[in-house]
């Protein structure tokens, strides 16, 4: 069994990230690593010569910032420093992958969500980072309990 020393904990500013990161802290725990906290904030593509004239916010920033207040909390009550937490933008993958290297993370921990239909073509964050990870990779089922039943 490998041990672990640093794990990359990838989460969305959403619902389930509180159960990703009990699942990741418990691992840290077990196996005595350091544990980073990873949001990516995809960028917000802007047509500025179409209809929608130039726009004045700072739609990336405006983002980063509602992560950061939905994270910080949840990383506090999970022991974590302030500082263990990074919220990037970026192409999602990449910037898992990247941070990951950068921090020499040797295990990355993701949500996946089991999807079907039009859904499945369209979301591969987890899949990538498993293809391309130079480290292991461990993919937490986020599934509810009824829905994971019914399947």
């Amino acid at each position: 069994m490998s041990h672990y020393r640093h794990i990359l904990v990838a989460v969305e500013a959403g619902e389930e990230a509180d159960r990703l990161l009990a699942h990741a802290r418990e691992l840290g725990r077990l196996f005595g690593a350091e544990l980073s906290v990873l949001n990516v904030v995809e960028p917000m593509p802007m047509d500025l010569n179409g209809d929608l004239g130039v726009i004045p916010m700072n739609l990336d920033g405006e983002m980063r910032e509602q992560a950061r207040k939905t994270l910080q909390p949840l990383c506090a009550a999970h022991g974590l420093e302030p500082a263990r937490l990074r919220i990037e933008v970026g192409q999602i993958t990449a910037t898992i992958l990247a941070v990951a290297a950068e921090l020499g993370a040797n295990l990355i921990v993701l949500g996946h969500h089991r999807q079907r239909g039009l859904a499945a073509l369209f979301s591969h964050t987890d899949k990538g980072v498993v293809s391309k990870a130079h480290c292991d990779v461990l993919a937490v089922a986020l599934t509810p309990a009824k829905a994971s039943a019914q399947a």
